[in-house]
């Protein structure tokens, strides 16, 4: 299960919440923050007083449905404050210091608002702005000159403090119609991500941007021999002001999951992972994690081509790329491109196996030796597995058993029973890129999973692609699963957002650290080739989008490998691609990455990986 992670600022904000709810079992949906990152102790308290006093849940639907608009931001910004005059005025009189931390927050606004100069001023939300105002003028007594529809904005947020739930979502679903022509709900059915730029940005982009080429990203269908014999690699490129989106949330959805099937997680959970990861560099994105059964379109659909976006072949052969029409967006042709995606997916799987079948000696033979080397390696790390004892530690949670039940099985002792407290997770670049090299890929990560799992190593394997906004990360094998079969189901096609899929691969390895192994380690087949549709919104530095592709990406990915191993986790590349890129690679891993060109070299290279990765050296 997804769990939202609390550090620093978070955490205080948190435990404020926490506090002032007076329960410690939920995720808070909302939390405060001042613009320079600080905790905004007096609204985390609201927040908390809205779980005691409200149903913070069914406000957290509402606020949903507004949706993602700069006008739905600008709305849920100012109909808080409405949701803190109703609690401040239900909990005072049960907690009089309440009415101290309203002013000494009334006065923070000022002495920020004093600090900000004309740019920073330029990029506020002047409607957000005047109410802020307008509310901390009257608690400290002060008067503000509004325009009258601001005043009566500003009286409507006195929300009083005999309202209930329903009446508070009643009011704020008024104001919401009134003042900025939004009806709640209608909102949700198009979630896209949008990234409001105010101020002179917004002026600038609007001004220069006028016109926006839109085209839907689709997967790309292949055929070719897929061992790497090909000259040059298939590449996607950009072209200035285009939108690889449908223009439709649901259709990108949909599409989404026709491809890659159902998302192994809730949407709660999902939520939690998109507000933490898709900020910044990513706010433009979303996230989508599946297993390799697929969906409508078998487990592949995503070859797809980009209709849209000049795929650029470097020197590959014309005749190896065919163009599969978008699917979904013409119903009648549905079930046919439907038909032809799944029967893509299973050629691709038949020639990745057929490729094992062809090389079988060799990859066997690679199997046996990086086993032998695995176990030398990782012989430090073998630990006694546990067993019910009447000597040894204390099992705190059964020790009632014993004056109970007269149970004396309440300790825990070490058995003969030995296992390593290491867990691997592979994760394979299965961009448009790797699409000549999907068998020989398929195959290394074979051997890498086979040897694991024949030492007793539990080891996951993932792929991951972008496609239409969604950074997807696909299941090919689970911890558990003893089979390495499905990593055949490996195939090529899309980008490849490397910075968030690691991002995202940090968070979950996290969320799994209490019931995972001591030592966790997650090696990457790459290409270093960092390259996606989806633009860096623009910021307070950079007035205009940014693509995601050069140094720009590769700096970006270099950042999440950073984290990965101050988190803990040996972070190592198995590069398998162009010489131009060798310098990404090792602005990105560092010296903990080998360099493949074929598979009688595998077993050997990948061996001095994993001890230079338990050593940790080149760690950033």
């Amino acid at each position: 299960m997804i769990r939202q992670h609390y550090t620093g600022s978070s955490r205080q904000a948190a435990n404020i919440i926490w506090n002032a709810a007076g329960r410690y079992d939920f995720d808070p949906p909302f939390l405060a923050f001042f613009p320079n990152g600080d905790a905004d102790d007096y609204f985390n308290l609201v927040i908390g007083l809205s779980s005691k006093w409200l149903d913070l849940d069914r406000l957290d639907v509402f606020f949903e449905s507004l949706g993602l608009s700069n006008t739905a931001q600008e709305a849920s910004a100012i109909l808080w404050l409405g949701i803190e005059s109703c609690v401040y005025q239900k909990e005072c009189p049960q907690r009089p210091i309440l009415e101290a931390l309203r002013r000494e927050r009334a006065e923070a606004f000022y002495v920020y608002s004093a600090s900000l100069s004309r740019q920073q001023m330029m990029l506020q939300s002047m409607k957000v702005f005047d109410q802020e105002q307008a509310r901390w003028a009257s608690v400290l007594g002060k008067k503000v000159l509004l325009s009258p529809a601001a005043q009566r904005l500003s009286q409507a947020l006195e929300f009083p403090e005999n309202l209930d739930t329903d009446g508070v979502i009643d009011r704020m679903t008024q104001i919401c119609m009134e003042y900025f022509h939004l009806r709640p709900g209608r909102a949700a059915q198009d979630s896209t991500r949008r990234i409001a730029v105010r101020g002179l940005a917004g002026a600038l982009a609007r001004r220069f941007m006028k016109r926006e080429l839109r085209s839907a990203d689709l997967l790309i269908l292949r055929k070719g021999s897929g061992t790497g014999d090909r000259k040059g690699s298939v590449q996607l490129g950009h072209r200035f002001g285009q939108e690889h989106t449908s223009g439709s949330a649901q259709k990108d959805l949909a599409y989404i999951r026709d491809c890659f099937g159902p998302c192994l997680y809730s949407d709660r959970e999902m939520r939690i992972l998109e507000n933490t990861l898709c900020v910044g560099t990513d706010a433009a994105c979303r996230l989508w994690i599946a297993d390799r059964s697929g969906g409508r379109c078998g487990a592949a659909a995503a070859k797809a081509p980009d209709t849209n976006h000049s795929g650029t072949d470097t020197g590959a052969e014309r005749g190896d790329v065919e163009i599969a029409g978008n699917l979904g967006e013409r119903p009648g042709a549905a079930q046919s491109q439907a038909k032809l995606l799944r029967q893509d997916q299973e050629n691709q799987r038949l020639r990745n196996v057929r490729f094992y079948q062809e090389h079988i000696f060799r990859i066997q033979e690679n199997i046996r030796d990086l086993a032998a080397q695995t176990d030398t390696i990782f012989a430090s790390y073998l630990h006694y597995l546990p067993k019910r004892s009447r000597r040894g530690r204390i099992d705190a949670e059964k020790v009632w058993r014993l004056p109970v039940l007269s149970d004396p099985d309440v300790f825990w002792s070490d058995s003969d029973i030995t296992e390593f407290s290491v867990t691997v997770d592979l994760l394979l670049d299965a961009s448009q890129s790797r699409m000549n090299n999907q068998e020989m890929i398929a195959s290394q990560a074979y051997i890498i999973a086979k040897s694991f799992e024949s030492c007793g190593i539990p080891v996951r394997v993932s792929a991951f692609r972008s496609i239409r906004g969604y950074t997807v990360l696909q299941r090919l094998k689970s911890y558990k699963d003893k089979r390495c079969e499905g990593i055949f189901r490996y195939y090529a096609g899309g980008w490849n957002r490397d910075g968030l899929c690691l991002k995202t691969m940090d968070y979950l390895m996290k969320d799994e650290q209490e019931k995972m192994a001591s030592r966790r380690i997650l090696l990457v087949l790459t290409d270093a080739s960092p390259n996606d549709s989806m633009q860096i919104p623009p910021d307070e530095k950079h007035v205009f989008a940014r693509e995601y592709e050069g140094d720009l990406a590769v700096q970006d990915a270099a950042a999440a490998v950073r984290q990965l191993r101050a988190d803990g986790i040996r972070t190592a590349a198995i590069f398998f691609g162009a010489s131009t890129h060798l310098d990404h690679v090792h602005q990105i891993y560092g010296q903990n990455y080998v360099r493949i060109r074929s598979l009688s070299q595998f077993s050997d290279a990948v061996g001095a990986l994993l001890k230079r990765a338990l050593e940790d050296r080149g760690a950033a």
